[in-house]
């Protein structure tokens, strides 16, 4: 059991009050025997001072019946076979010597007797009022309090348990998987309640995730009508310079719409359902295929080809894009990519970057001297690493940029 979790807590709590209850009716059982131990000593006292003030001729027998009236159920035994069974056979208890005699306390089948031995004489009393010592009620009663911390334990976890549940929920969230989170409502209590929160908030962001995937998908179709419209017009008009410029505008609409579907397909949750086994040759000849690059401004190093787990699309997606960036940043429009045991590197000869690499990994920023980009590329790239459960890096040696897939390990699947 985690150390931090509350059920580890609740468990200590319990086994601690477990304890300290059961200490307690220890101490309580010890505490309370030593008071009745007490007080039948001070009863037996009483009697016997009472008793040798009589024999001593101090007193009469009208007044020793008098001072002991409180304890009148003391009956001395005067049969003399039952006597010497009991002076034989019983266990002395206490035994106080004095002048002409001695004063003993005797138990005998569960019976206690009080004898005085005067000038030889024998006064044996049974104290018909005496009652062994009660051990049972106080067990009973420290048996039934344990039990009822038991009923607590178990009965404050089943009702902590849904929170077990709803943490499931909420790791399904946190994952994506808003589609299989369900309603753990089990009552009226808080975490029911909370529960009922969380599902009618997921319910919400379902909702919303849908509308702004139909607005954003909409939109885009919509924008991509007269984009082609316009491509196919522009090929009517003659070369110039106004052809030229519009034919920049409309190719950078294209990008930043396709750019767009990227970021939508990443953060809609649904980035994952193209994952399949492919060949790391066969992906990067379609990064190579799209981004449109001559073969003579870039190069490629590794071993033997390899198997990886990925969404095609989105990873072709990434690789396309950093061929661009380092050929569109490179000071001699090459780009060199190394594809190694753990990870794949990107290298271009050219200035260092201005900021930090998490600058750039957010959108819509670029570097000062860009002009040609949205400010998408390494936050589309740093989204689909993360959704693959990779990183991304950046380093700079001797005048070249390098910037790393790390991770490469995780999904690799098998040699070709």
């Amino acid at each position: 059991m985690n150390r931090s979790s509350i059920f580890y807590t609740i468990t200590f709590i319990f086994l601690f009050a477990g304890v300290s209850v059961t200490l307690g009716f220890l101490w309580l059982i010890a505490y309370d025997q030593q008071n009745y131990t007490r007080e039948l000593n001070a009863k037996y006292s009483l009697i016997a001072n009472v008793k040798l003030l009589q024999l001593n001729g101090m007193i009469n027998e009208k007044e020793f019946e008098e001072q002991t009236k409180a304890y009148n159920k003391m009956m001395r035994i005067e049969d003399e076979k039952e006597l010497q069974g009991i002076l034989k056979q019983g266990e002395v208890l206490e035994k106080v010597a004095i002048d002409k005699g001695r004063v003993e306390i005797i138990s005998y089948k569960d019976a206690v007797y009080l004898n005085i031995v005067y000038d030889d004489e024998i006064y044996l009393y049974e104290d018909q009022e005496y009652q062994s010592y009660r051990y049972f009620i106080i067990k009973v009663i420290g048996v039934a309090v344990f039990i009822m911390l038991i009923l607590l334990y178990f009965f404050t976890l089943k009702k902590l348990k849904p929170l077990r549940t709803l943490k499931k929920q909420i790791d399904r969230f946190a994952q994506g998987k808003l589609n299989e989170v369900e309603n753990v409502s089990t009552g009226n209590d808080e975490i029911s309640q909370v529960s009922e929160a969380f599902y009618r908030a997921i319910l919400q962001i379902i909702k919303l995730n849908q509308s702004r995937q139909f607005f954003l998908r909409n939109m885009m179709h919509e924008l991509k009508t007269p984009i082609t419209k316009g491509l196919i017009t522009l090929e009517m008009l003659e070369d110039d310079k106004y052809k030229e410029r519009l034919e920049g505008i409309f190719n950078r609409l294209e990008i930043l719409i396709n750019e767009f579907a990227a970021i939508e397909q990443i953060t809609s949750g649904a980035a994952f359902i193209n994952r399949k086994k492919y060949n790391i040759l066969d992906i990067l000849d379609e990064a190579k295929e799209i981004s449109m690059r001559d073969e003579s401004s870039m190069r490629i190093f590794m071993g033997e080809s390899f198997f990886v787990n990925v969404d095609f699309k989105l990873f072709t997606t990434a690789i396309k894009n950093m061929i661009d960036n380092g050929i569109k940043h490179s000071q001699d429009g090459f780009v060199q990519i190394d594809i190694m045991e753990d990870y794949i590197c990107f290298k271009n000869r050219g200035e260092e970057l201005n900021n930090t690499l998490e600058y750039y990994t957010q959108a819509f920023t670029q570097g000062s001297k860009q002009k040609s980009s949205f400010g998408l590329g390494l936050y589309i790239v740093n989204t689909i690493l993360e959704s693959h459960n990779m990183k991304l890096d950046y380093a700079y040696e001797d005048g070249v940029n390098l910037f790393y897939f790390r991770g490469l390990k995780e999904i690799i699947i098998g040699e070709s």
